[in-house]
């Protein structure tokens, strides 16, 4: 197998001790430090090496690679014919889809020993027009959701592999071919595809549209990652997905969000899956404005139960809180005050970042500017983090402090709704940076002002949930790590105040 180096991560190298070479790169941004065997092998594989080939220990530097998304393997596509064809069964589970499961249940044919439709209580002619296109179809008497008619079509399969495609998602004519290449590696339990917009085909758009074609929830990219919380390709999708048969377990409690919790229960149980965007397939948006809104909403909603499932996976960044805390304290202080606080702030939280790279990068040629230069980058991405954070689970505190500022009289009320404007602000206006960069096919207003109904949508729901569930989890921030020097002296206090003789160590 080859491997293709993730250079639009950041991924990045430079020399170390010993002919040695310290690697930057992935998601989240990870730094290894090769011995000089190790940097022969990473040479090699850069330079189009199969991991064979590539010398001792190549295999085992090309898992980590692999892992913390430095490398993207460069599995060998076979048409999905023969053996490969006879180990695929499609499964597609459907309620109302009379007039587009037909045409999906064809197309699936061509790549898969059989297609198993699961009419989950329909009231059209689901199930005879997908049983007139060939396929076996299996009826609940009554709704049970996507997650049981998922399960239930995959207890009714025949092969070690399952693909999983709603009613509307339009495959193309490689999309398995590409994914069952990863599947050659025994530790990748599933691969995903890219669920892009047909607005890529070239087809007439509307404003919506041509929204979803640059943010639609289920379109993760162009870039191939692994799949893990917290990086860049958290889940993936089950609108289009294939997987090992013995590793479909749904919660069919689950109304939505069932597939990030068993993404979620396979990572945990050590397995790896992929994010493999060659392989697209096109999936239709929603056809009004209110589906649009509701769908939104509704993966929103899933956040608390998959919180409850999950611990810590979906709890919002402390260093996020208390940027926007931060940000709306000195937005609320009166001129010169807040200026004069900010800036010792600030300067603190660029140092200590400046001085814990430079620790880390202490191998690296010309540290000096590699470190002004990440330093910069991940103050940013922390202000954006920040933002988006926000937008997605704390808008209504934000309009809550704006409301009181005008119940509020005098100064007070003046200082809660100079505060409360100024978060605002701080959370669109990256947006602003945003269109810039990927330069949609939406005009900057619109763009800005879909974003936040978007994320506002998804933060309805979130609340929403949370109250169903009863549960504060997704809205409670953990809570900011605090400066090596502050964990020091507060391990001692606790030392000396319970008469140990242990003293605590400053880290960073």
């Amino acid at each position: 197998m080859e491997l293709t180096p993730a250079t639009d991560t950041g991924a990045g190298g430079a020399g170390g001790g010993d002919g040695g070479l310290v690697l930057l790169g992935g998601s989240p941004l990870r730094l290894f430090t090769l011995s000089a065997g190790g940097r022969r092998a990473f040479l090699a594989l850069r330079d189009g090496a199969t991991v064979g080939a590539a010398g001792p220990g190549a295999g085992q530097l090309a898992r980590r690679l692999v892992e913390a998304g430095l490398f993207h393997p460069l599995a060998p596509v076979a048409p999905a014919r023969g053996s490969s064809r006879e180990r695929i069964t499609a499964v597609v589970p459907v309620r109302d889809g009379a007039g587009r499961i037909g045409p999906l249940v064809r197309t699936l044919r061509v790549h898969c020993a059989e297609v198993v439709v699961v009419d989950d209580d329909s009231r059209d002619a689901t199930a005879a027009e997908a049983t007139a296109a060939g396929a076996r179809v299996l009826r609940h008497d009554h709704a049970r959701g996507p997650a049981a008619a998922r399960t239930t079509g995959t207890r009714a399969a025949r092969t070690d592999l399952v693909a999983f495609c709603d009613v509307d998602v339009e495959p193309t004519p490689d999309w398995l071919d590409r994914l069952v290449a990863h599947l050659v590696d025994a530790q990748v339990v599933a691969a995903a595809p890219r669920v892009a917009s047909p607005v890529a085909a070239g087809r007439p758009a509307s404003l919506r549209e041509r929204y979803e074609a640059d943010h639609s929830p289920l379109d993760l990219g162009s870039r191939p990652a692994p799949v893990q919380p917290g990086s860049r390709v958290s889940y993936v999708p089950t609108a289009a997905l294939l997987i090992r048969r013995e590793q479909v377990d749904f919660d069919p409690s689950l109304r939505y969000g069932e597939d990030v919790d068993l993404v979620w229960r396979l990572l945990g149980a050590g397995q790896a899956l992929r994010y493999e965007p060659s392989a697209v397939v096109c999936h239709q948006p929603r056809a009004s404005w209110s589906g649009w809104a509701r769908q939104r909403y509704d993966y929103g909603s899933s956040a608390a139960s998959l919180a409850r499932r999950h611990p810590g996976l979906l709890r919002p960044s402390g260093a996020a809180a208390a940027t926007m805390l931060l940000t709306g304290l000195l937005a609320a202080q009166r001129g010169r005050i807040g200026v004069g606080l900010a800036g010792p702030v600030v300067l603190v939280a660029v140092a200590r970042t400046a001085l814990r790279l430079s620790r880390r990068l202490a191998r690296v040629d010309r540290r000096v500017g590699a470190v002004l230069t990440l330093t910069g980058r991940q103050r940013r991405r922390a202000l954006v983090f920040a933002a988006e954070t926000t937008r997605r689970t704390w808008l209504p505190v934000l309009a809550g402090a704006a409301l009181t500022g005008v119940a509020l009289p005098g100064t007070g009320g003046a200082r809660v709704r100079r505060a409360s404007g100024v978060v605002l602000v701080a959370v669109a206006l990256p947006l602003v940076g945003d269109w810039w960069e990927r330069r949609p096919a939406v005009g900057l207003v619109p763009y800005v002002l879909l974003r936040l109904a978007d994320d506002g949508a998804y933060c309805v729901g979130v609340w929403a949930g949370c109250l169903t569930q009863r549960s504060a989890a997704p809205l409670l921030p953990v809570r900011p790590s605090m400066p090596g020097w502050w964990r020091s002296s507060r391990a001692r206090r606790s030392s000396w105040a319970h008469g140990s003789r242990r003293s605590g160590r400053a880290t960073v």
